[in-house]
């Protein structure tokens, strides 16, 4: 077997190999033999068929298969001998029919990962955030929870700030009518909806009354049809309700699953959520503001395009909602920036755990699954569930070593803590993902 290899791009590797026709005939001869002993023809005995009338019925197949046999096998033993680290499936060039009887002579174009020095993270400056749940982050909780319970009863008079008032309408837009049957409903709380157009309009009504109004409806409306369009609305207002906020006593509090009834047990439910919320939101703070620092100092690095493509297709796809059908063009090509620069921050990750043979820590994954499947009813389940599913346990796999890389630098960086409110570092992480 013949090798030679071109370097088309940064990333993308053309390699030729040559198998001998002598190789090939003497695995098709063999592969003869064995079948001759095997198939059944008409006018001979079982196993004694004569190898010319074997090799006129059967020949060109079994030289088929042992020339795609051959081309995979080559191939695997061409990559492992230049060294090449695929990032994607190679692509074969076809061989032809007249090829098949002489020496094989094939390509295939690869895509590889690109080569990393060294990673030094010695310099790298990262931020941890520091902060705790404190008291006034109790309460707000609590008065949350309370809102979340809150009660509504309608009233025969104009709407006040924070009373809910039910609409429904029909719009007349240069596209016609919305919707095309029928009246739309919608909910508004007052001073609270963001959309001021709407409540300006119906800040003199009471239930029952009806009129008509131009609206101008907020960019970021529910409707499609009608988001940041005017248009001549008919409204009638069906309800106006005031709100009471429930009493924080016993009943309120077993209702939370606080057999005890004391207000003091439910504030350390909370508390005991909260830091929970608050510790996942720092290591997410952390992650993100690590893998942006590495990203930022390997800003050249070359990534292959099959893999970016592949995740911002992913990308595109969740944000349709769809995993069965294909996403829009449009929304993948959108997304390539954004895959291109996740893919750069996963190959660095990867390359860390690599060069400083950071191994997945098996006892880090159980626990991620148990703390998933203590969640569930069943938790028993889920974990069969995830352990006999490949697919599942490797991204399980992939996060934890993702954390445990997480964890290596910031034992190796320049980390700075930063003093923070809960609530700073909460919104901070929300609006990393």
């Amino acid at each position: 077997m013949q090798v030679s290899v071109e370097n088309t791009s940064a990333l993308e590797r053309r390699l030729t190999v040559e198998i001998p026709a002598s190789d090939i005939q003497t695995k098709v001869d063999s592969r003869l033999r064995e079948l001759s002993k095997q198939v059944r023809i008409k006018g001979f005995r079982p196993g004694k068929a004569p190898m010319n009338v074997i090799r006129q019925r059967y020949g060109k197949q079994v030289r088929q298969e042992i020339v795609t046999e051959a081309m995979q096998s080559s191939l695997q033993e061409a990559i492992q001998t230049e060294e090449l680290r695929p990032a994607s499936m190679p692509r074969l060039e076809p061989v032809s029919d007249a090829d098949l009887e002489n020496d094989i002579r094939f390509s295939a174009l690869i895509e590889v990962y690109p080569e990393l020095e060294t990673v030094d993270v010695s310099t790298l400056k990262v931020e941890r955030p520091e902060a705790e749940v404190t008291d006034a982050d109790i309460d707000e909780m609590q008065e949350t929870l309370q809102k979340q319970r809150i009660q509504w009863e309608a009233v025969d008079r104009t709407p006040e700030e924070n009373d809910q008032v039910l609409v429904e309408y029909v719009a007349e837009t240069d596209k016609g009518r919305v919707p095309p049957k029928g009246h739309q409903r919608l909910a508004i709380i007052m001073g609270d909806s963001g959309f001021e157009a709407l409540e300006k309009a119906v800040a003199k009504m009471k239930a029952g009354d009806e009129k008509t109004a131009k609206l101008e409806f907020p960019d970021d409306y529910r409707e499609p049809a009608l988001a940041g369009k005017k248009a001549e609305v008919e409204l009638k207002v069906t309800a106006v309700s005031e709100s009471s906020l429930p009493e924080i006593d016993e009943e309120f509090v077993k209702s939370f699953g606080i057999e005890s009834g004391d207000i003091e047990d439910l504030r350390k439910e909370i508390r005991a959520n909260l830091e929970r919320e608050l510790k996942q939101a720092r290591t997410s703070m952390v992650k993100v503001n690590l893998i942006n620092g590495l990203i930022d100092a390997h800003s050249d690095l070359a990534v292959p395009e099959s893999m970016v493509r592949n995740e911002a297709t992913n990308m595109a796809a969740q944000v349709s909602g769809s995993q069965e059908e294909a996403p829009d063009p449009a929304l993948v090509e959108a997304n390539m920036d954004e895959a291109r620069r996740r893919v750069r921050g996963g190959l660095i990750m990867g390359e860390l755990a690599r060069q400083n043979e950071i191994r997945i820590d098996g006892a880090r994954v159980r626990e991620a699954i148990d703390s998933v499947a203590e969640t569930y009813e069943q938790p028993d389940e889920v974990r069969q569930l995830y352990f006999g599913n490949q697919q599942l346990l490797q991204q399980v796999e992939n996060a934890v070593l993702e954390e445990q890389v997480v964890d290596w630098v910031m034992e190796n960086a320049d980390v700075q803590a930063k003093a923070m409110t809960f609530k700073e570092v909460i919104e901070g992480a929300s609006h990393r993902h």
